[in-house]
């Protein structure tokens, strides 16, 4: 039985890189359609599963608020149902970019606010400058450091007008990089880089993205309900540019976490799709409606770096060391994924092939014999005979808890540790991360955009979201080297050396690279799903009618 879970999972692995190595290739279970038949009635019936922590675009650090925002708001450029970048596809009419990469002028389309104002380029600035801002606490505010003087306004280290963003007019952005960055232009269409209008954020402060009445809308839907905890409902946004193109009159979300209950209500049909959870997978997998595809999404545990024990280099290998990825992969997501033995997942692209292939592996999986030698190392070098309690923080779903036990049952086998598990809601446990009130944390990462950096730098010395509070200066330069090079080869090989001093850290515990499974009902038709950025784009999904 091992070996032929080995074999399916290299085939599987296989499947993933050839899926992922073709960049902004996106995903549908039903091929996107050219003639439409539609449903007198547009509503879709889904299963959000979490409450998402903030619907401020400068604020929202997790994949649940984003994919809302997606949905909501538009920035400059919004990837094609291709899962490509076109002239016109996103506020942004046009664009011309410097020979030299470091100008970018975008010409905005004539587009209304959901209030029916219109959206100006002063929106842009004052967005990307209000992430920016200090005081504005964004942790994604790295993500803007392409633009000139843009971390040295956020370190404040400059003012406000030195960033190099402006509006030369109402329809006019321009934009100065401090670099040359290719990524950048699809990044303008990431959550932290959407537009913000300014009256509605000094209206609503801190409520602002709390409730449906305390929001303005520039995308495809808007939010018509939020009972928090248990459902949002959005609606077609009369005033979207191009509404035309937007079939759904209705999209209906729960937020229910308990698996028996999700599959139910698939079986009972008040789910039009849903995600399978990896103890279903089995049941279904013969289904016609069962669908699988790779995203760019690694698993890992993380380890207060700042706690007194896992300060310890030794301790953190030894725990992560004792973990057995290949069964955590095979039986508790039931082969929905690949062990990682390194942090960056495979498909993306590296220098010359993918970056996982360059890379290679970093460390050997459940080498428990070794994970017991370095518990015993650190302990010496800690001056201690006994470790203290251990706090175990995940989420609450049934899914992250059964997660988590697992974890904590290797631990305790191999290592003979306990740790206690604390299973909390996901606003709960972004806060307790961002506090350091854990010792390990249960998360995960998905790529923001189709290359090494949306994962490695991650781990800089005080970035926004670098919540192991890990810290090397040695890595910190590498990183800077990658992001200041035009050079590729360059880029590429600081970064390989990044992920090596990480691995040779490990102030995180890599588990898995992800594989996703879903069912969705034959008449649900134009549901795009991309494997890298935001998963899930409704902007051009429609349920299908009949033929007369």
């Amino acid at each position: 039985m091992r070996g032929k879970k080995s074999i399916i999972s290299l085939f599987v692995a296989v499947l993933f890189i050839l899926s992922l190595s073709f960049s902004g290739c996106s995903k549908s279970s039903n091929p996107i359609s050219s003639q439409k038949v539609l449903a007198d009635e547009q509503v879709l019936n889904i299963n959000l599963g979490e409450e998402p922590p903030s619907l401020d675009p400068q604020l929202a650090t997790d994949l649940v608020s984003f994919e809302m925002l997606n949905a909501t708001l538009e920035g400059l450029v919004r990837l094609n149902k291709y899962g490509k970048i076109e002239k016109g596809s996103g506020l942004a009419l046009d664009w011309e970019v410097s020979p030299d990469g470091l100008r970018y002028v975008f010409h905005l389309r004539d587009a209304k606010w959901s209030d029916g104002t219109p959206i100006t380029a002063h929106d842009f600035e004052y967005a990307w400058k209000r992430a920016l801002d200090p005081k504005t606490g964004s942790n994604y505010a790295y993500m803007l450091y392409y633009l000139k003087n843009g971390e040295a306004f956020n370190k404040g280290e400059a003012k406000a007008e030195d960033v190099g963003v402006r509006a030369l007019n109402d329809k006019t952005l321009e934009v100065i990089l401090e670099r040359p960055a290719p990524q950048f232009l699809g990044l303008t269409g990431w959550g932290t880089y959407l537009p913000a209008q300014k009256a509605a954020i000094e209206k609503f402060g801190d409520k602002y993205g709390t409730s449906p009445d305390t929001m303005v809308y520039s995308g495809p839907y808007m939010i018509k309900e939020w009972n928090h905890e248990q459902n949002i409902v959005l609606v077609k946004n009369p005033y979207y540019w191009d509404k035309d193109s937007v079939k759904l009159q209705q999209i209906n979300m729960d937020m229910v976490k308990e698996e028996n209950t999700i599959i139910q209500n698939w079986e009972t049909g008040r789910y039009d799709s849903i995600s399978v959870p990896a103890q279903y997978i089995a049941k279904y997998k013969n289904d016609p409606n069962f669908h699988q595809m790779p995203i760019g999404v690694t698993y890992y545990v993380m380890f207060n770096n700042k706690s007194k024990i896992f300060s310890n280099v030794n301790i953190r290998k030894a725990f992560s060391y004792a973990i057995d990825r290949q069964s955590f992969v095979d039986y508790v997501f039931a082969g929905g994924g690949i062990p990682a033995l390194a942090f960056v997942p495979p498909g993306i692209p590296g220098d010359k092939e993918e970056f996982r292939k360059e890379g290679g592996d970093y460390f050997k999986d459940n080498d428990v014999a070794k994970a017991k030698e370095l518990l015993a190392q650190g302990m010496r070098e800690l001056g201690i005979d006994k470790l203290p309690k251990i706090k175990f923080v995940a989420g609450d779903s049934d899914a992250a808890r059964k997660h988590s036990q697992v974890l904590q049952e290797f631990w305790s086998k191999n290592l003979g540790v306990t740790v206690d598990i604390y299973n909390v809601a996901f606003k709960v446990r972004l806060d307790m991360m961002n506090k350091g009130d854990y010792d390990i944390v249960y998360t995960n990462w998905v790529a923001d955009y189709n290359d090494p950096m949306t994962f490695l730098d991650l781990w800089v010395t005080d970035g926004g979201n670098n919540r192991a509070f890990y810290s090397n200066p040695q890595y910190d330069q590498l990183i800077k080297k990658a992001n200041s090079t035009i050079d590729n080869s360059v880029g590429m090989q600081a970064m390989h050396e990044a992920e090596n001093i990480l691995m040779e850290d490990m102030p995180i515990a890599p588990l898995l690279f992800r594989i996703t499974s879903y069912l969705e009902r034959p008449y649900v038709k134009d549901w795009i799903r991309f494997p890298v950025g935001i998963d899930d784009e409704w902007k051009w999904t429609y349920i299908e009618g009949k033929n007369k």
